[in-house]
């Protein structure tokens, strides 16, 4: 069973709350597909009738965040059906879900007691680098997860992607028997106008402004948001200076700050939505990407991101974007298809209906085999990709006091 409890039971019990449905430990600094993934679960819960609490636990990943809230987590806050727990408190649940493991990888800023039947690291984030390295190491991370929360997690990946790349640490950790994909309102994704319709094109791409998140180089950045004629161009998250160091022409862009529309209406106003990332960074899953879908997008991908959306999308290096609209342009009829089938099936696969069995699912999780399944690793490299990590001095980290 993955949820223990800490020492000194009987004293713990007289401060903590009365028992939770779930509880989420999350960094309420995280903003894109994070934020907007827990605020997601956490509002379909509240929905289902569950009890559900929060907790705000700062981690030193997001030494660098700006502000006490990432906007998606300050509205979630608002919601006057959710329990905020303070820090420190103790807490009982059912089940708590512990987010992103870059967040317990590079430590708390101060523990968090828990107690919980049934505990989940939601792996968020890959651990392999798409050069191959690793950016954070399994093994430690449950074990730094444990020192502060008192926990022993499964983990919870959000994709097959995930699932394989941490199956390569089995059975040094224990993997959820099913996969916790990202979940979405359908009232919330709504769209009112059909692509390829109007008198301009437009192509476009949102998402944080980290320089990770686009392609290499000036030229395959311009090439993956091709100027077309008759088309435009809308991005929504650009990392502007960034780019001018480094000599991408952005003449023509229509840019908008992170976050400065609702994403429904800013991917509802893409015909084509366009998402390539640099060859160092890699996706767990791409929620920007379903959100687009949502909207009524037909989305234009790097080839990374096919066992995530199958035959929903089109793939290509960015050099590939502006023959893959030429094509759908010719043929805005087969367009419309194409972006109504991968509506449906996000819906499908990522509709809130599917949140109620999961969560029920979890309630008696035993978690996969030690074994099953294909890894992305051979025990043998992931123990060198470990010893990689601790060379180059990253496996210790500022925040992380003692070893480990």
């Amino acid at each position: 069973m993955p949820g223990v409890s800490i020492p000194g039971a009987h004293a713990w019990m007289r401060g903590a709350s009365a028992m939770l449905d779930a509880v989420c430990v999350v960094d309420p600094r995280f903003a894109g597909g994070t934020g907007a993934a827990v605020a997601a679960d956490l509002r379909g819960l509240l929905a289902a009738g569950r009890r559900v609490g929060l907790v705000e636990a700062r981690s030193h990943y997001l030494d660098d965040g700006a502000g006490p809230r990432s906007r998606v987590i300050a509205e979630l806050c608002a919601d006057p059906r959710l329990e905020r727990i303070a820090p420190g408190q103790p807490v009982e649940a059912r089940v708590a879900f512990l987010h992103h493991p870059m967040s317990f990888f590079r430590g708390l800023e101060r523990p968090v007691p828990l107690r919980a039947g049934r505990a989940f690291l939601v792996a968020h984030h890959l651990p392999f680098r798409g050069d191959g390295s690793l950016q954070y190491e399994p093994v430690t991370t449950a074990r730094r997860c444990r020192r502060a929360t008192g926990l022993v997690p499964h983990w919870l990946p959000v994709s097959g992607l995930c699932r394989r790349q941490l199956r390569s640490f089995a059975p040094l950790i224990r993997l959820a028997a099913t996969d916790w994909p990202n979940l979405f309102d359908p009232e919330d994704w709504q769209p009112r106008r059909q692509p390829f319709s109007g008198a301009d094109l437009v192509i476009g791409r949102h998402g944080r402004a980290d320089p990770l998140k686009w392609p290499s180089g000036a030229a395959a950045i311009a090439a993956s948001l091709p100027r077309l004629p008759g088309a435009r161009i809308r991005v929504m998250g650009c990392p502007v200076e960034a780019f001018r160091a480094a000599g991408v022409d952005m003449t023509g862009w229509e840019i908008l700050p992170f976050d400065a529309e609702p994403v429904a209406s800013f991917a509802e106003s893409l015909d084509v939505f366009v998402y390539h990332f640099h060859p160092d960074a890699s996706e767990s899953f791409g929620r920007t990407v379903a959100e687009a879908m949502l909207m009524g997008a037909v989305c234009v991908l790097d080839p990374r991101l096919e066992p995530s959306f199958g035959d929903i999308a089109l793939y290509g290096p960015p050099e590939a974007t502006a023959a893959h609209v030429a094509r759908l342009r010719a043929d805005p009829v087969a367009a419309r298809r194409l972006a109504e089938r991968a509506r449906q099936a996000m819906l499908d696969r990522h509709g809130l209906q599917g949140l109620a069995p999961r969560f029920a699912a979890l309630l008696s999780d035993a978690g996969e085999p030690g074994r099953a399944g294909p890894r992305h690793a051979s025990p043998l490299s992931a123990a060198r990709k470990a010893l990689g990590m601790l060379r180059r001095g990253e496996m210790f980290t500022p925040g992380l006091t003692g070893r480990g």
